[in-house]
């Protein structure tokens, strides 16, 4: 029953309407989108829905092969454009253009689109796909998730380390009463074991940072890892948003490593009360930074950009705190316990052992509930229906997550049911933990290895739109169609309504082929089994044919068929897959 009513909640929640923070949508451009031109531009511009961020941004032209055409230096008309210059006069053809920006949720956002000058002589644009992706491959990507991936662990480490030294290992040890030798043997082992662990956490996280910064440049600039080293595109990395919360986090990052690093009290004496207000600075300084590490990934990401920022970060800073309590928790049971509780006696080790795991089991359930609590809550305010689960990247790595936490919620319940009491036995009866024991650091060890995966997909979601701010772009493609080139464009490539452009070229000359008495088009979605759809067409000039209007629902690959007709005895036809996401 229970679990009935959490689906049918979950369901209904993401049913409900909501208004998610979006990447920056390309509103406009000169020349336009499909535009044929019977003089070459001397001036490329693109304009944004929204300010973009600095002088952060790379405008690009290529021609038909792929070589850029234009003058390099980047300007700013306006806080919401770019503009660029060509270099000389641009010969007849098509050209295509490319844009990256950061946009006000810290996010590389681009994108392409294609235009024609003079006579196009049945050439192929240059892809938009493969000019991005030559600019910056997959791998400067992956290498920028994995860098917020290990952020976000060594984050997890430090804050969830210290949330159990205070709420789990300190009250363990005053309600077992363990004192003298034993005491001190196990609270030193397991603060020098702590320590390596939280200063392994704190060098990763400044190297983290500091790569994330430079791969935010190679990926928002376009460019590659060791050009992004470069002094300007670093203070433009720096000039953002996404610069600024990071450059905090370096700098606390680096503050625990020195604070870590600094000589500290005898062992055993961390539960003695400050004895002056200088000895306040040092615990207060640790809480500040992480605090601020916890609260920093929503500060820079999606969480922040939207029109409910204070609502958003909230809940992504429970969820960071949360899942911090957890895994920094499990990695301090796998890393540090063990060696501590193995100077004590048998009796005193198992007792040790089972009031430990009893109260990090109290505050996992707790860290659970907050967890399933906010991410549930964030489902909500990010996505649109529950379609987009499944039907865009966003959702589909929520599906992911949701995935591998249920797997580490059912190991932790099997922990808690059964080697919880088994431990609690042994130590009533003075016994050493044997193989309750050996069977919790095996669940544990394997808890870790899904946490290792979630904080991986966690650093995928970040990197994707949530659906209500997806950012399609347009599609362009090209075709033969008889003895015509048809270049198709659809705009913004998009579940929903979008806008067709059909221009077609006679392949010999490059002239505007105007033959057909018709032309029409017939979209179908083969794996739903939707259409033909007959979409409504116009003739807007020579050899240009328009659909303002086509509804083109759900996401998926949609297949056009475009048919012109010759004569009574004469038709043409060619397709055209159009990726809609």
């Amino acid at each position: 029953m229970r679990k009935a009513l959490a689906t049918a909640v979950l369901a209904l929640a993401l049913w409900s309407p909501a208004v998610a923070s979006a990447h920056a949508v390309l509103e406009d451009s000169q020349p336009s989108r499909g535009a044929a031109l019977e003089r070459a531009p001397e001036r490329i511009s693109v304009t944004f829905d929204e300010p973009v961020e600095s002088s952060f941004g790379a405008l690009r032209v290529f021609d038909a092969s792929g070589k850029r055409v234009d003058a390099g230096e980047v300007t700013r008309p306006s806080a919401e454009a770019l503009a660029v210059r060509t270099e000389g006069r641009l010969a007849d053809g098509p050209y295509t253009v490319t844009y990256r920006v950061v946009s006000a949720d810290s996010h590389p956002v681009s994108g392409g689109y294609v235009f024609t000058v003079g006579e196009a002589a049945g050439a192929t644009p240059a892809s938009v796909a493969h000019l991005l992706d030559r600019d910056t491959g997959p791998v400067t990507e992956v290498a920028l998730g994995m860098a917020r991936g290990a952020g976000y662990g060594a984050t997890a480490l430090l804050a969830g380390g210290l949330a159990f030294l205070l709420l789990v290992w300190l009250p363990a040890l005053r309600a077992i009463g363990l004192d003298g030798d034993g005491r001190q043997a196990a609270v030193s082992t397991f603060d020098r074991r702590a320590l390596v662990v939280s200063v392994a956490a704190a060098c990763v996280g400044v190297a983290s940072v500091a790569l994330g910064i430079v791969l935010q440049g190679a990926t928002a600039s376009g460019g590659s890892f060791w050009a992004a080293l470069d002094a300007r595109v670093l203070a433009d990395v720096l000039d953002t948003r996404f610069g600024t919360v990071w450059k905090l986090r370096l700098t606390a990052f680096g503050l625990l490593l020195a604070l870590l690093l600094w000589p500290r009290p005898a062992a055993g004496r961390s539960t003695a009360p400050p004895r002056s207000a200088g000895a306040l600075v040092r615990p207060a300084a640790i809480y500040l930074a992480l605090a601020y590490l916890v609260v920093s990934p929503a500060l820079s990401g999606h969480a922040a950009a939207g029109d409910r920022a204070a609502l958003l970060v909230t809940l992504d800073s429970v969820h960071v705190a949360a899942m911090s309590a957890w895994v920094g928790g499990v990695a301090l049971l796998v890393l540090a316990v063990p060696s501590a509780t193995r100077v004590l006696e048998p009796a005193d080790r198992t007792r040790l052992l089972a009031a430990v795991v009893a109260r990090f089991s109290t505050v996992a359930l707790v860290a659970v509930g907050a967890l399933l609590a906010s991410g549930v809550l964030q489902s909500v305010l990010q996505l649109e229906s529950l379609s987009d689960l499944l039907d865009t990247a966003f959702g589909r790595a929520i599906l992911a997550k949701s995935a591998i936490l249920a797997a580490l919620v059912a190991l932790g319940a099997h922990n808690r049911r059964r080697s919880l009491p088994a431990l609690a036995r042994l130590a009533r009866g003075g016994e050493a933990p044997g193989r309750p024991g050996a069977t919790l650091r095996r669940a544990l060890g394997g808890e870790i290895a899904l946490m290792l995966v979630v904080l991986g997909v966690t650093a995928a979601l970040v990197s994707y739109s949530p659906s209500a701010g997806a950012q399609a772009g347009p599609f362009a493609g090209a075709v033969d169609l008889g003895p015509a080139r048809m270049e198709l464009t659809v705009d913004p490539a998009r579940a929903g309504r979008n806008a067709i452009h059909v221009y077609l070229f006679d392949r010999r000359s490059g002239a505007q082929y105007d033959r057909p008495r018709s032309l029409a088009i017939a979209a179908s979605e083969p794996e739903r089994d939707i259409g033909p759809l007959e979409l409504p067409l116009r003739k807007a000039g020579p050899g240009h044919y328009t659909a303002s209007r086509a509804e083109l629902i759900p996401a998926g690959d949609w297949r056009l068929t475009v048919r012109a007709r010759i004569s009574e005895f004469e038709e043409l036809r060619a397709q055209l897959e159009v990726p809609m996401r």
